[in-house]
């Protein structure tokens, strides 16, 4: 499975908020981004990402999350086929919540550097 990845900025969140809890919960846990579902009514509800702690030992190290292209203590219990449909997806962190953010396609990130490049080649001429 390929690994999921998370920003910078979402990991020093997700460590914050697990060292705010670390007196009440005591040390030794991991953090878990999770799904987090709730009855709305609404079919259209789109699922808030959630933080929990697990004991290592017990914990699916097998969905161990990477950030900068090196693995991080912290894991996703987020469905794979959630994080696989309308592209791949990546966690970050906007308005101090966890969501999910589409990878840019190639297309996408090779049209947005033409165009940064047309944009810096008018600047100079």
């Amino acid at each position: 499975m390929k690994k999921t990845r998370i920003t910078a900025r979402a990991a020093r969140f997700v460590n914050a908020q697990v060292k705010s809890v670390e007196a009440q919960t005591g040390p030794g846990y991991v953090p878990i981004v999770d799904w987090v579902l709730g009855e709305t009514g609404n079919p259209n509800f789109i699922p808030n990402l959630g933080l929990a702690l697990e004991k290592p030992d017990v914990v699916d190290r097998s969905r161990v999350m990477e950030c900068d292209g090196k693995d991080v203590e912290i894991f996703q219990y987020v469905p794979d086929h959630l994080l696989q449909e309308d592209g791949p997806k990546y966690i970050d962190v906007r308005n101090n919540r966890l969501v999910l953010a589409r990878e840019a396609r190639d297309e996408e990130q090779g049209a947005a550097i033409t165009q940064s490049d047309e944009a810096s080649s008018t600047r100079k001429g």
